[in-house]
């Protein structure tokens, strides 16, 4: 999975009175943002701004920054951002007196590790319809043990395989594929493996499982499976 950091500019443009050259002929800043104002947090994110003089164009400009919540630090002279605790984070640019608006960051728990709540294999008996259900719980480290809520958990039938037939086996939804987002505990414990009706169904079906960090790198454990046995 991978998510493109697609840069927006923010035009922050601010009225001529007032300045004189000690300000350097700076009047606005142009704050660069990413299009997914999300951090984890541990996670760093650089940020950039531009100074701009009177015609719009770029000037060179000592640029400092500043963080006025708890939830998230910025470095004063480079503005990394590093989320530090879950919930809304403002930052600030500044050249001299010259202030950017604030922008806002949600700043959430990091997802340190995807784990399979309860049983991993399971036997369907012939006469079932469906699997019990495919438990999972995405946890942080800080504190240990504890879930994250709304992050996005991939379920995919990777056995049998996909030979464009009908399907034997299938999601909720009747889909080989599903992403669902976890709840306030961090965990999905609402997906089963079905069977298609009126199709024999396979000996064994394997799901696996799958979440990924805000930028795309996976969460530890990912790829763990889920095998289903059909009697």
């Amino acid at each position: 999975m991978n998510r493109s950091a697609v840069l927006l500019s923010l035009l922050l443009m601010m009225s001529c009175s007032g300045l004189d050259e000690s300000a350097g002929g700076v009047v606005g800043l142009q704050i660069q943002l990413p299009a997914l104002r999300t951090v984890e947090v541990g996670e760093s994110l650089p940020l950039a701004a531009v100074a701009l003089d009177k015609d719009g164009q770029p000037i060179v400009a000592e640029i400092s920054w500043r963080a006025p919540d708890p939830t998230l630090t910025v470095d004063p002279l480079t503005g990394t951002i590093t989320g530090v605790l879950p919930g809304t984070g403002r930052v600030q640019a500044f050249v001299g007196s010259l202030s950017s608006e604030l922008a806002s960051f949600s700043v959430i728990a990091r997802p340190d590790t995807l784990v399979i709540v309860g049983d991993s294999v399971f036997t369907v008996d012939s006469t079932a319809t469906a699997s019990p259900p495919l438990t999972v719980q995405v946890q942080t480290f800080s504190p240990p043990g504890t879930g994250i809520g709304s992050l996005p958990v991939i379920y995919a039938i990777t056995s049998p395989p996909d030979l464009g037939g009908p399907h034997t086996v299938e999601l909720p939804g009747a889909v080989l594929t599903d992403t669902v987002a976890t709840g306030t505990d961090g965990a999905v414990s609402t997906v089963t493996l079905n069977r298609v009706a009126a199709i024999a169904q396979p000996d064994t079906a394997i799901v696996e499982i799958r979440a990924f960090h805000t930028r795309g790198e996976p969460v530890p454990g990912s790829g763990q499976r889920f095998i289903v046995i059909f009697q």
